[in-house]
């Protein structure tokens, strides 16, 4: 599990910066879609950027088997269900959840993959540190 783990965390830091690289080029352009999309979308680098941030130390955290890794990875996790949530909410308020043009499709593919991967992260923090503790999981949440 822990090369699966390493490996998505490293991809989601990649693929933040990957993302972000393609905006601030123009390769992936941000249009007004609606009244203040365009400084609504342009609020979020840094908030994606301290996902990437975390996504990284986690990594390495949880390769070194140390315990701070889990409480990392669980920072990342919820950083990452927190822009799929709000995301959605505003593509649900503006109806642009439902323009189902290729940057909109990315678009819902990235906000299902933020909360897939933050909700499976924040699990992983769980297991691990129940790992860590060498308690069994069940007695770790009384």
């Amino acid at each position: 599990m822990k090369p699966l783990l390493k490996a998505t965390l490293y991809f989601t830091a990649a693929g933040i910066v990957a993302y972000w690289a393609a905006v601030f080029s123009g390769a992936f352009p941000v249009d007004e879609l609606v009244p203040g999309y365009r400084t609504w979308f342009l609020s979020f680098p840094l908030a994606d950027f301290w996902i990437a941030a975390t996504s990284v130390l986690a990594a390495a955290l949880v390769t070194a088997n140390r315990p701070l890794g889990a409480i990392v990875m669980a920072a990342a996790g919820s950083g990452l269900i927190f822009l799929g949530l709000n995301a959605f909410a505003y593509g649900f308020n503006t109806g642009l959840i439902y323009n189902l043009t290729v940057d909109e499709v990315i678009e819902i593919a990235i906000k299902v993959y933020c909360l897939a991967v933050g909700g499976w992260l924040i699990v992983s923090a769980y297991r691990q540190v129940a790992t860590l503790s060498r308690e069994p999981i069940s007695r770790l949440g009384t």
